[in-house]
Protein backbone atom coordinates (compact mmCIF):
# COMPACT_ATOMS: atom_id res chain seq x y z
CA UNK A 1 0.00 0.00 0.00
CA UNK A 2 1.55 3.29 -1.12
CA UNK A 3 1.46 6.59 0.73
CA UNK A 4 -1.25 7.91 -1.58
CA UNK A 5 -3.43 4.93 -0.72
CA UNK A 6 -2.85 5.46 3.00
CA UNK A 7 -3.78 9.16 2.78
CA UNK A 8 -6.84 8.32 0.69
CA UNK A 9 -7.89 5.76 3.30
CA UNK A 10 -7.38 8.33 6.06
CA UNK A 11 -9.48 10.87 4.14
CA UNK A 12 -12.29 8.31 3.96
CA UNK A 13 -11.98 7.73 7.73
CA UNK A 14 -12.11 11.47 8.52
CA UNK A 15 -15.02 12.14 6.17
CA UNK A 16 -16.85 9.10 7.57
CA UNK A 17 -16.27 10.23 11.15
CA UNK A 18 -17.63 13.64 10.24
CA UNK A 19 -20.72 12.11 8.65
CA UNK A 20 -21.23 9.93 11.74
CA UNK A 21 -20.93 13.04 13.93
CA UNK A 22 -23.51 14.82 11.75
CA UNK A 23 -25.79 11.82 12.24
CA UNK A 24 -25.21 12.06 16.01
CA UNK A 25 -26.21 15.76 15.83
CA UNK A 26 -29.38 14.81 13.99
CA UNK A 27 -30.23 12.08 16.52
CA UNK A 28 -29.62 14.49 19.42
CA UNK A 29 -31.64 17.32 17.89
CA UNK A 30 -34.58 15.30 16.51
CA UNK A 31 -34.87 12.31 18.84
CA UNK A 32 -33.20 13.80 21.91
CA UNK A 33 -30.83 10.83 22.21
CA UNK A 34 -27.12 11.12 22.97
CA UNK A 35 -24.58 9.06 21.04
CA UNK A 36 -22.14 8.62 23.91
CA UNK A 37 -19.27 7.18 21.85
CA UNK A 38 -18.59 10.61 20.33
CA UNK A 39 -19.28 12.71 23.38
CA UNK A 40 -17.63 11.08 26.36
CA UNK A 41 -15.49 8.23 27.54
CA UNK A 42 -17.04 4.87 28.36
CA UNK A 43 -16.50 5.33 32.10
CA UNK A 44 -19.00 8.24 32.24
CA UNK A 45 -22.52 7.09 33.12
CA UNK A 46 -25.09 9.16 31.19
CA UNK A 47 -27.72 8.32 33.83
CA UNK A 48 -25.76 10.33 36.41
CA UNK A 49 -25.94 13.59 34.44
CA UNK A 50 -27.28 16.45 36.58
CA UNK A 51 -28.93 18.28 33.65
CA UNK A 52 -29.23 16.22 30.47
CA UNK A 53 -31.10 18.94 28.53
CA UNK A 54 -28.49 21.51 29.53
CA UNK A 55 -25.75 19.15 28.43
CA UNK A 56 -27.42 18.66 25.05
CA UNK A 57 -27.65 22.44 24.57
CA UNK A 58 -23.99 22.75 25.57
CA UNK A 59 -22.59 20.00 23.37
CA UNK A 60 -24.72 20.07 20.21
CA UNK A 61 -23.17 23.16 18.55
CA UNK A 62 -19.69 21.92 19.44
CA UNK A 63 -20.39 18.50 17.94
CA UNK A 64 -21.71 20.18 14.79
CA UNK A 65 -18.51 22.24 14.41
CA UNK A 66 -16.40 19.10 14.88
CA UNK A 67 -18.52 17.19 12.35
CA UNK A 68 -18.32 19.88 9.69
CA UNK A 69 -14.55 20.26 10.09
CA UNK A 70 -14.03 16.49 9.76
CA UNK A 71 -16.22 16.31 6.65
CA UNK A 72 -14.37 19.32 5.19
CA UNK A 73 -10.92 17.84 5.83
CA UNK A 74 -11.80 14.37 4.55
CA UNK A 75 -13.74 15.80 1.64
CA UNK A 76 -10.89 18.04 0.50
CA UNK A 77 -8.57 15.05 0.47
CA UNK A 78 -11.03 12.86 -1.41
CA UNK A 79 -11.78 15.55 -3.99
CA UNK A 80 -8.05 16.07 -4.48
CA UNK A 81 -7.44 12.34 -4.94
CA UNK A 82 -10.43 11.39 -7.08
CA UNK A 83 -11.80 14.51 -8.78
CA UNK A 84 -9.37 17.38 -9.30
CA UNK A 85 -6.00 18.02 -7.67
CA UNK A 86 -6.23 20.62 -4.92
CA UNK A 87 -3.15 22.65 -3.99
CA UNK A 88 -1.25 21.29 -1.01
CA UNK A 89 -1.72 24.61 0.78
CA UNK A 90 -5.50 24.14 0.76
CA UNK A 91 -5.20 20.55 1.98
CA UNK A 92 -2.80 21.52 4.78
CA UNK A 93 -5.04 24.44 5.78
CA UNK A 94 -8.01 22.06 6.03
CA UNK A 95 -5.84 19.64 8.03
CA UNK A 96 -4.70 22.39 10.38
CA UNK A 97 -8.25 23.61 10.90
CA UNK A 98 -9.45 20.08 11.61
CA UNK A 99 -6.74 19.39 14.20
CA UNK A 100 -7.34 22.72 15.95
CA UNK A 101 -11.06 21.91 16.08
CA UNK A 102 -10.30 18.36 17.27
CA UNK A 103 -8.22 19.65 20.20
CA UNK A 104 -10.86 22.28 21.01
CA UNK A 105 -13.62 19.65 20.82
CA UNK A 106 -11.76 17.30 23.17
CA UNK A 107 -11.38 20.18 25.65
CA UNK A 108 -15.08 21.09 25.34
CA UNK A 109 -16.10 17.47 25.88
CA UNK A 110 -14.12 17.33 29.13
CA UNK A 111 -15.55 20.71 30.15
CA UNK A 112 -19.10 19.46 29.50
CA UNK A 113 -18.52 16.41 31.69
CA UNK A 114 -17.10 18.60 34.45
CA UNK A 115 -20.08 20.97 34.26
CA UNK A 116 -22.91 18.44 34.03
CA UNK A 117 -21.71 15.47 36.08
Amino acid sequence: MGMDSIWSFMDIIFAGAGLYALYACYIMKVKGEITTSLLMSKDVDIRKCKDIEGYKRFVLPKLLIFALSAVLFGGVGLVSTYVVPIPNEVYYAAMGLFFVVLIWYAYQTKKGIALFW
